[in-house]
C-alpha cells in the first residue's frame, strides 16, 4: 500500500517500475489487489509456461530418437538455444525482458543449466519464444495502465462504489 499523500511523480515512478519488476506488483503498490493478482498470475503463467514448452537449453538427439536411423549428414546432436536468449534472439529478448524478473530468473537459469539429452519433435523452441514474448508485450500493457493509475490517483473499486452516488438520488 503506497503512503497516505507521497509525492505524484514519485508514486507514479515506482508504481511502473514496480509493475515491470513483478508483473502485478505495481498495482498492488496502488492498492488494487485483485488487478495486481490477476495480472501477476497470468503473465507469469504464460511465461513459464512458455519456458516449460522450450526448456531451457538442451542438447537434442538430431537422428530421431533411441533406435532410429540417423538422418544422412545430420549431426548426431547439436543444441538448442534457451527460450530467453539474447544473443541468438535479440527481438524477441526485448519483448521477453518486459516480464522484469522472469526473463532475468530463466536467463540465469540458462546460464547455469546443464544440456543433457533430449528429443526435438516438433517446433516447441518456436512456440516458447512466442509465448514468453507475448508475455512480456503484455507487460508492458501492465505497466502502461499502472502508470496511468498511478498519474491518475484512482482508488481501488472499493472505495470508488462508496464515492459513488445512487441511482436514485438527484
Amino acid at each position: 500500500m503506497p503512503p497516505p499523500n507521497p509525492n505524484p511523480m514519485l508514486r507514479t515512478l515506482i508504481a511502473g517500475f514496480l509493475a515491470w519488476l513483478v508483473p502485478g506488483l505495481g498495482h498492488l503498490y496502488l492498492g488494487e489487489r485483485h488487478r495486481g493478482l490477476i495480472c501477476l498470475i497470468v503473465i507469469s503463467a504464460t511465461f513459464w509456461g512458455g519456458v516449460a514448452i522450450g526448456g531451457i537449453g538442451v542438447t537434442v538427439d538430431a537422428r530421431g530418437g533411441a533406435g532410429a536411423p540417423a538422418i544422412a549428414g545430420a549431426p548426431t546432436q547439436h543444441v538448442v538455444g534457451a527460450t530467453v536468449d539474447p544473443q541468438k534472439r535479440t527481438a524477441w529478448f526485448m519483448a521477453q525482458i518486459g516480464t522484469g524478473v522472469h526473463a532475468l530468473a530463466a536467463l540465469g537459469c540458462a546460464r547455469f543449466a546443464p544440456s543433457g539429452p533430449g528429443l526435438y519433435c516438433w517446433q516447441a523452441e518456436d512456440v516458447a519464444v512466442v509465448y514468453s514474448g507475448v508475455a512480456g508485450l503484455l507487460n508492458l500493457l501492465v505497466v502502461l495502465d499502472a502508470l496511468a493509475r498511478a498519474e491518475a490517483g484512482t482508488k481501488p473499486a472499493a472505495q470508488h462504489a462508496a464515492a459513488r452516488p445512487s441511482r436514485g438520488a438527484p
